[in-house]
């Protein structure tokens, strides 16, 4: 059963009032929304909210669920209005940026992890983050939480050629910046440096 096919299961069961398909929904999108959110808020608490908010909003309202004829479509662009919301309910708010990224829980990886992997990882979390921000939320939300381009246009309300250009503009980004570091292009060369746990973002770049 795909990723997709899973969501619209979910939302039916919920709408039944299915408690453990809420469950299994919150597991499987929360941390992803949290995450979405923060590209906007720039503060974790904020964006914990917003997603929780969306959650409660989701369960009361469940009997309407039949509705949404896109599950994951549905969850972004609530959670980005929501955000929305607040910046404009809010211009002069304190804009902190507090994101989080993978270097903590790249820390606590095994103690046989080189250090240069872990370099290398922090290094394109960091080209990442500097991307500019529409471009950084199109690639985390196709490269890292899987969806389509349609749907990414979908949620930023974007054509589906500008999503196109800005991820690739991203991926050119970052594998340039890849590339100054390892002394090869990460596109060309994949494989040529044992870096196991690389293997995941030098696939993020194909």
């Amino acid at each position: 059963m795909s990723g997709k096919e899973k969501i619209k299961i979910l939302f039916q069961e919920i709408q039944q009032g299915n408690k453990d398909a809420f469950n299994d929904l919150f597991n499987l999108y929360y941390a992803k929304l949290v995450a979405f959110a923060q590209q906007y808020t720039k503060q974790f608490e904020s964006a914990e909210e917003i997603s929780s908010e969306l959650f409660v909003k989701l369960w009361l309202k469940r009997d309407q669920l039949s509705k949404v004829f896109n599950p994951e479509v549905y969850l972004y662009v609530s959670v980005k209005n929501a955000c929305l919301n607040l910046i404009r309910a809010d211009k002069k708010r304190p804009m902190l940026y507090s994101e989080e990224t993978g270097v903590d829980s790249i820390e606590k990886d095994s103690e046989g992890s080189k250090l240069e992997d872990k370099e290398l990882i922090k290094l394109l979390d960091e080209a990442v983050n500097s991307l500019p921000e529409q471009r950084k939320i199109i690639f985390k939300l196709i490269k890292e939480d899987g969806l389509k381009t349609n749907e990414v246009a979908e949620i930023m309300e974007l054509s589906k050629r500008t999503v196109e250009n800005q991820l690739y503009k991203a991926v050119k980004t970052l594998a340039e910046t890849m590339s100054a570091y390892l002394g090869y292009h990460p596109q060309s060369k994949m494989g040529t440096k044992k870096l196991s746990e690389l293997s995941a973002i030098f696939l993020m770049l194909q």
